[in-house]
């Protein structure tokens, strides 16, 4: 796209030319040898699908030192009223937000109120959980075992789009009495424990977590126009609309149900995100030290480390250190990187659930770097529980798992029956669940029972059950009385 529609604000250009020579002759490990249309006309068409009929969008920004060298919007912000994206939309940040929490965490360290190493029960001694010696730095790193309060409520009952808020998290947390391993024996991405640290502010300080983040971290640091957002039923102007892609070219409204804080739920703009990774590489003189903490890496008990900070990742990228991490919620899709040592920040900001925003982060690097993004798989299945070939399941050991089974954790029931030769499970709000046996006694279905083993005892009759999904393991079920067909 040579020429950019009224609609769009591209900046620093011409003057990309004049930086682009200067960054030959200091920095010339990026490859910006090519003319300055040429750069731009790159990264716009990564995202020119994006300026399809009717379609949301995103803001696309990229900083090299101090200097804005790429801005572009594209798309929607609202499809409803057919209003495009500037770079002055409104983005819920989701899981980007959680560098900001841990800011805050860090700026309370530096101020004597608090210490990263404090046992989490010295502000919640009332929660059970926290007897299991689970300290600040646990939370902020994700090796706490917190169980993910997303899978709890799914495992409870609650839909995907039903409103949640911290109370509604902490109540949850307060019936927990096991963790998902021991602290620090692992890593697992816990967003229970961000929002327990917007909790720690907000004891330590006595103030409300969202003025105390706005008078203490985004003013400060000229961030005008971020927020944490408690009530989405606010009115905003200039907050994009989000939306779920169905199928085809047809986009659903991602219905707003969001009203936690601390692991997410900030609202940003592409230029006070570009503000704040300046100061990984170049920060003011009295955030330096702040920033340096918040990338304090990692360990698990055994000595291994892991790649996670203080809400932030950090990793390589075509060889090169990387400080990165995205945000997920509603229809929201954002990403965030930074490459400290060539000076670089790339932000990409999106309101539709199937944008691969990520990737196209990765592959404006690749056009700066001169590289090209390979195709990484990180996720497998897990071969627990699989089944074996030519493994039986006769229906006679079927009635066996007939029955109800109860999780005083989360206060809510399954039952297990037979239809025909079909293991089935109901829930008062999930329905009918089809369970596929893969082992014995161990089970798979659908969300949110994705993983099920039947715990029997010493007379071999079964006694309950234990759930697991991406991030609850093993959350216990007791079978409380026969099936009811």
């Amino acid at each position: 796209m040579e020429n950019v529609t009224s609609k769009h604000k591209v900046t620093g250009f011409p003057r990309i030319q004049i930086l682009i020579i200067s960054l030959m002759l200091v920095c010339p490990i990026l490859s910006f040898g090519q003319p300055s249309t040429r750069f731009k006309n790159q990264i716009d068409a990564l995202f020119m699908d994006w300026e399809s009929e009717n379609h949301p969008g995103g803001v696309v920004g990229v900083m090299q030192s101090d200097e804005v060298i790429y801005l572009n919007s594209f798309g929607n912000a609202s499809l409803e009223y057919n209003v495009p994206t500037t770079e002055a939309t409104l983005f819920n940040i989701g899981s980007i937000s959680k560098q900001f929490t841990a800011m805050g965490i860090v700026l309370l360290q530096e101020r004597g109120l608090l210490s990263i190493d404090d046992p989490v029960q010295k502000y919640f001694p009332e929660f059970q959980i926290f007897n299991k010696s689970i300290t600040i730095k646990h939370l902020l790193q994700h090796t706490s075992g917190l169980r993910d309060f997303h899978d709890l409520m799914a495992l409870a009952g609650w839909r995907g789009d039903d409103y949640r808020a911290n109370t509604d998290v902490l109540r949850l947390l307060q019936k927990q009495t096991d963790l998902n391993f021991k602290p620090g024996e692992q890593f697992m991405y816990s967003n229970s424990g961000y929002v327990v640290l917007a909790e720690i502010i907000e004891k330590v300080t006595g103030e409300d977590f969202k003025i105390w983040m706005q008078n203490n971290l985004f003013e400060p640091l000229q961030m005008h126009n971020t927020y944490v957002e408690d009530n989405y039923q606010r009115i905003v102007p200039n907050r994009a609309t989000s939306y779920y892609h169905s199928h085809d070219r047809v986009f659903e409204m991602a219905q707003g149900y969001w009203a936690y804080t601390g692991a997410g739920n900030m609202y940003s703009t592409v230029r006070d995100l570009l503000k704040w990774s300046n100061n990984f590489y170049n920060p003011q003189e009295e955030w330096k030290s702040s920033f340096e903490t918040l990338q304090t890496m990692g360990q698990l008990n055994n000595g291994t480390s892991i790649d996670y900070g203080y809400g932030i990742y950090v990793d390589e990228k075509f060889g090169k250190k990387r400080i990165q991490h995205a945000g997920v919620v509603g229809g929201y899709r954002t990403f965030l990187s930074i490459y400290p040592e060539e000076e670089l920040s790339i932000v990409v900001l999106t309101n539709f659930s199937n944008a691969p925003f990520g990737e196209k982060a990765d592959d404006i690097a690749g056009i700066l770097f001169s590289k090209t993004r390979k195709n990484n798989h990180p996720f497998s299945n897990s071969n627990v529980g699989e089944k074996k070939k030519n493994q039986s399941s006769p229906l006679s050991d079927l009635t066996d798992y007939a029955g109800t089974f109860y999780s005083p954790e989360i206060d809510t029931h399954y039952t297990f029956y037979l239809e025909g030769d079909t293991l089935k499970c109901s829930h008062v709000r999930h329905g009918e669940l089809k369970m596929e046996v893969v082992g014995l006694d161990v089970f798979k279905s659908s969300w949110p029972l994705e993983t099920n083993k039947m715990s029997r005892n010493q007379k071999g009759e079964i006694i309950g059950l234990y759930i697991s999904t991406g991030r609850v393991k093993n959350l216990w079920f007791k079978k409380i009385n026969s099936s009811i067909n």
